[in-house]
């Protein structure tokens, strides 16, 4: 009778202390991981480098679609940049990056279509259209007198 009546109070006594651990640890603030958006930019860049190598690695494919659609992105954002040109300027580089857009499209095509695509110099060479297609930028708005404070 004396051991059954320890053992319930030992097992009271150790289901509050685990409730008790249980409520201090959720109460705790949860550690809030990095969003994107608060990484600075060429961080942002690296990290991207680095997953799209680990996916390259383990899937080709699924690395060259998301540097297409990354710089994609870039070029449409770079469209946007020349929004501040003069009509004639704007509609010309407007016009190169719709001609980069298609050479990236034609990269992306041809990379997949092959039985095993290899993701670098894939990779590298949209990143080129995307480089190519800053400079173009920075050239168009020196020539108008703007300045390039969007370029990175």
């Amino acid at each position: 009778m004396v051991i059954k009546t320890t053992n319930r109070m030992l097992a009271i006594v150790i289901a509050i202390f685990l409730a008790s651990g249980i409520v201090a640890h959720a109460a705790q603030p949860r550690p809030r991981p990095l969003t994107p958006g608060t990484l600075p930019t060429d961080l942002q860049a690296a990290a991207s480098r680095v997953s799209e190598m680990a996916i390259g690695a383990i899937d080709p494919s699924a690395a060259i679609r998301s540097a297409y659609l990354r710089d994609l992105v870039a070029l449409e954002r770079l469209r946007q940049q020349g929004a501040p040109l003069p009509a004639g300027p704007y509609a010309a580089f407007s016009q190169y990056i719709s001609d980069q857009e298609a050479a990236l499209t034609e990269l992306e095509r041809t990379a997949l279509a092959s039985s095993r695509p290899v993701s670098s110099p894939t990779i590298a060479a949209m990143d080129e259209l995307v480089a190519a297609a800053q400079v173009e930028l920075n050239r168009h708005l020196t020539m108008a007198g703007l300045s390039s404070k969007g370029s990175e």
